[in-house]
């Protein structure tokens, strides 16, 4: 099995003061649609089969534009890769989450708002999402589109390594930056690329 998972594109959201948030319903920006087009044509010689994607907004605008080389292939909107919930923090600038992870006594992976979910959680659902996925589709190439928390969480898992902020932040993606992997029917996995810019050439 291949897959190649990729952040969505850039938003007005990634680059205000406020969360990215689960409940946004925003579209890419114009940044973000210039990153999409980059990167569908990067990735336009890869064979994908099945598509994965986050059904918010940002994250089905992204995989319209790398589908637009691959003609009719089917998409599934997935729950599960929905960006983190942060509950009543919702929609709050950065810094004050920011201010109230400080405050906390929880440790950093346990935090949660008010109705919201921990990292933990998040990780949770995002491997479930992606051992599903691996027996699903043993022989095809797969596109997975999500969010930076989201990936981030699962990447660890991936990776094998803990799910501490340090790790969190240094492999957490940034707007379609992509990974591609292989899983073998006996679980090893070869990484290709982690976390790639290659089709932005900055």
């Amino acid at each position: 099995m291949k897959v190649i998972i990729v952040r969505h594109a850039q938003t007005d959201d990634n680059i205000g003061d406020r969360l990215a948030s689960r409940t946004s319903d925003v579209l890419l920006n114009k940044e973000g649609i210039r990153q999409a087009e980059k990167l569908g044509a990067y990735l336009k010689h890869e064979k994908i089969s099945h598509v994965y994607v986050s059904p918010q907004r940002r994250a089905v605008h992204t995989a319209e534009y790398i589908l637009a080389h691959h003609g009719n292939v089917r998409v599934h909107h997935i729950e599960d890769l929905k960006e983190q919930n942060m509950g009543e923090l919702d929609g709050l600038p950065k810094a004050v989450i920011k201010e109230l992870r400080k405050k906390a006594t929880d440790p950093w992976h346990l935090f949660k708002a008010k109705e919201g979910e921990s990292y933990v959680e998040l990780q949770a659902r995002a491997k479930n999402f992606f051992h599903g996925l691996v027996k699903k589709h043993p022989n095809n190439t797969v596109l997975v589109v999500s969010h930076g928390g989201t990936l981030g969480v699962l990447l660890l898992d991936i990776l094998e390594k803990e799910l501490t902020e340090e790790n969190y932040r240094d492999n957490q993606p940034k707007n379609t930056e992509f990974t591609i992997l292989e899983i073998s029917p006996e679980g090893y996995k070869k990484i290709h690329v982690l976390n790639s810019r290659e089709h932005l050439d900055e």
